[in-house]
């Protein structure tokens, strides 16, 4: 990205730009617009046996916290140092810790699974490939992350990192192989097009849960592509 992503983040959250009255991670981050995440998660936890899970960005912690994670080692990640700080002080456990890191630039902590939810919607094409590649260079067996599976309205602009844009992992430049399961957020947000198209419910966002060899598979496609231009 053009900026240094740790300043485009921390700047977002200085000026709180998220605009949530309830958390500083954005309106995604509400009780109201992960309710179906906070009681689904856990069952799809156990059903894949996932006994570790990184979530990065962490964010707050402000609905994270609600989801049961009996038997769960959680590490939760974020590039805003204050916030990391913060989760250490309030919601470290023997089972919880945080760490705070660039998931674009840093090595990421080994775990079974890495959820990134809210994340990759606010990142150039270019970062998106950046993050998934350094999913790729884990150990994870799992990537659960935010998309949104319609295909008949816009989807994955390239935008420039720290704006936002519904992403669609299937479709054009990402190309993922369907997930293997989808949890369907229910969120209340909706999507402002502008006159054309009109305002749009969030009804198709999604985390979807991917075989991280898929993801791997992916990388591998697009470094041989990269070099077939060259």
């Amino acid at each position: 990205m053009d900026n240094n992503s740790a300043q485009v983040f921390q700047k977002i959250y200085d000026e709180k730009g998220w605009q949530s009255q309830e958390s500083v991670s954005g309106w995604g981050s509400e009780l109201k617009n992960a309710a179906q995440v906070i009681r689904e998660l856990p069952g799809l936890l156990r059903r894949f046996r996932v006994n570790s899970m990184l979530d990065v960005p962490c964010g707050d912690f402000n609905w994270m916290r609600h989801v049961d994670l009996t038997e769960i080692d959680y590490i939760g990640a974020d590039i805003v140092p204050d916030l990391v700080e913060i989760n250490k002080r309030t919601w470290a456990a023997p089972s919880r810790r945080f760490v705070h890191l660039d998931l674009l630039r840093d090595t990421l902590p080994e775990a079974d699974l890495i959820l990134c939810r809210d994340c990759l919607f606010h990142f150039s094409h270019v970062d998106v490939f950046r993050a998934l590649e350094r999913f790729a260079d884990t150990a994870a067996r799992f990537l659960l992350t935010t998309t949104f599976v319609y295909r008949t309205y816009p989807r994955n602009a390239d935008i420039v990192s720290g704006q936002w844009t519904p992403i669609n992992l299937e479709m054009a430049p990402y190309d993922l192989d369907p997930p293997l399961a989808l949890l369907i957020e229910g969120s209340h947000e909706s999507i402002i097009y502008g006159p054309d198209i009109g305002t749009v419910p969030m009804s198709d966002r999604c985390l979807g849960l991917w075989d991280m060899e898929i993801v791997r598979k992916r990388i591998r496609r697009l470094s041989g592509e990269l070099r077939n231009t060259l």
